[in-house]
């Protein structure tokens, strides 16, 4: 009978040990991108930062850094000519470590990583930096500091591994910095869906979502 009390007693703390464990890293994982949408203190004070080192023999730094013509066809690059804004998109960006989208925004504009591609059903999720004031805007890598320019209709352009995807904005939505479901979130189309900070555009207080709906594709 005391052997038996003891199995059972054993099985009871194993099950309990195991999902302690897994609540916790659960926890822990949910956190980490609640802060990617919630920067700190810390996190505002280096998305501040000055990158202005252009005098090394960097090219200078532009929104249209690309032409329909200059680009490799085979990558991957946002074009919205109403903002005058054609950049490189860096793929499977991980939201989840502000050092790693930061890092990215020095050669264009992070493509979420878990998100669909343009060539598949769903949203392919961009996100980039964007500041109040447009002078600031170069030097500190703020790619989507004019999204607010945008408005219903408006025509965005990917260019994804050999063809053109054309978007046109379907709905633009102020959400909150906590609304972490419209990243991870799923779609029966394939649209984009681009978050800057604000309104006001900069602000850490809220996000802007541009959702913008497929209507037309090509092979270049």
């Amino acid at each position: 009978m005391r052997t038996l009390l003891k199995i059972a007693l054993f099985i009871s703390i194993s099950v309990a040990l195991y999902f302690s464990i897994n609540i916790f890293f659960y926890s822990s994982n949910a956190l980490d991108l609640y802060n990617t949408f919630i920067p700190s203190k810390e996190n505002y004070d280096y998305l501040n930062y000055s990158t202005a080192d252009i005098s090394t023999g960097r090219a200078e730094k532009k929104f249209d850094e690309y032409n329909e013509s200059t680009i490799d066809p085979n990558q991957f690059y946002l074009r919205i000519d109403k903002i005058k804004l054609f950049k490189k998109i860096i793929k499977d960006v991980d939201p989840r470590y502000q050092d790693v989208y930061v890092k990215s925004w020095e050669s264009g504009i992070s493509h979420g990583k878990f998100t669909s591609y343009p060539d598949q059903i769903g949203i392919t999720y961009l996100f980039s930096h964007a500041v109040s004031n447009p002078q600031n805007a170069l030097n500190e890598n703020a790619w989507f500091t004019y999204m607010d320019r945008l408005n219903i209709n408006d025509e965005v352009i990917i260019y994804y591994q050999g063809k053109k995807y054309t978007y046109e904005v379907s709905a633009i939505k102020v959400v909150s910095p906590e609304a972490t479901g419209f990243y991870t979130g799923a779609s029966p189309v394939s649209m984009v869906r681009m978050q800057y900070c604000g309104p006001p555009t900069g602000s850490l207080n809220s996000r802007t979502l541009v959702d913008a709906i497929l209507i037309d594709s090509v092979s270049i």
